[in-house]
């Protein structure tokens, strides 16, 4: 899919919400989030504007605006904001504000990445001023779980859909779509994640029905997969990440994709070579 290399920051930072660099990937997702919620497509539109704009202010590196790497976080921000505020003036104004802010972190992540060794940042920004912002408005803001799903085919395609909010059967399988478009393993790789949450959340009577225990383990398993190192990397990061996700949910506390990350940073760290003593 060829696309206008102005819009390319655009596409790649919803492509990135699923570790992908490609900007066809990307406007599917955009056209999923039209088909769920168009206000939900119109919040995270609007916190890549933002963000990408204070990357530009902040003379951040031009091959990671146009990678998408200062957009994804604002994505998921937006996408947040709008589902709990609804679309206003009001929570605009705190996508703006939240975007900017994810801008600064994203940078500090990449620059310890890149010369210090450190751990990729992935949704870091997204959960650090998610947490921030779900506390701050805790009596406010309604639950973000989503409806329960009618069928257990629906809640496998919502344990991806739930990455971004999304609680409808069509476009669920066009995010899935949108993913294999790029990498149909990866495509793979998120299903499987999601249906090993679906079923071990179930299995201990965890509320599995809408994705809520997919999208952790989905994720998990995308990002350890990508690193080519087998098989067996992915199924300890989807096991943890279940594992988190339940810890946190059984103390009532927010989980956003935190999960997520404290699976595949310990699956990374696993995956590093051992220093030798010699």
């Amino acid at each position: 899919m060829r696309v206008p290399v102005a819009l390319h920051p655009l596409f790649h930072a919803f492509a990135q919400v699923f570790l992908q660099r490609h900007a066809g990937c990307g406007a599917l997702i955009m056209l999923a989030l039209a088909l769920a919620d168009p206000a939900l497509l119109a919040g995270s539109i609007f916190g890549v504007v933002m963000a990408h704009s204070g990357a530009i202010w902040l003379g951040y590196s031009a091959d990671d605006r146009e990678d998408g790497l200062y957009g994804y976080n604002a994505v998921l921000l937006g996408a947040l904001l709008v589902h709990l505020f609804g679309l206003s003036t009001v929570s605009l104004a705190m996508i703006a504000t939240a975007s900017l802010a994810s801008c600064p972190i994203q940078a500090w992540l990449l620059g310890r990445l890149r010369h210090h060794g450190g751990l990729p940042g992935f949704t870091l920004p997204f959960v650090l001023i998610g947490f921030v912002t779900l506390l701050a408005a805790a009596p406010a803001a309604p639950t973000i779980d989503a409806p329960p799903a009618p069928s257990t085919l629906l809640a496998w395609l919502l344990g991806v859909a739930q990455v971004i909010f999304v609680a409808d059967r069509l476009a669920a399988a066009g995010l899935v779509l949108a993913v294999a478009v790029a990498n149909w393993r990866d495509a793979l790789w998120l299903l499987a994640g999601s249906a090993l949450g679906m079923v071990i959340g179930g299995g201990i009577g965890a509320d599995w029905s809408a994705g809520l225990a997919g999208f952790n383990p989905a994720l998990a398993a995308l990002a350890l997969a990508q690193r080519r190192g087998g098989w067996s990397l992915p199924v300890l990061g989807m096991l943890a990440a279940i594992g988190f996700w339940l810890v946190l949910h059984s103390l009532g506390l927010p989980t956003l994709t935190l999960p997520f990350l404290l699976a595949t940073w310990l699956g990374l760290l696993l995956r590093l070579p051992r220093r030798s003593n010699g």
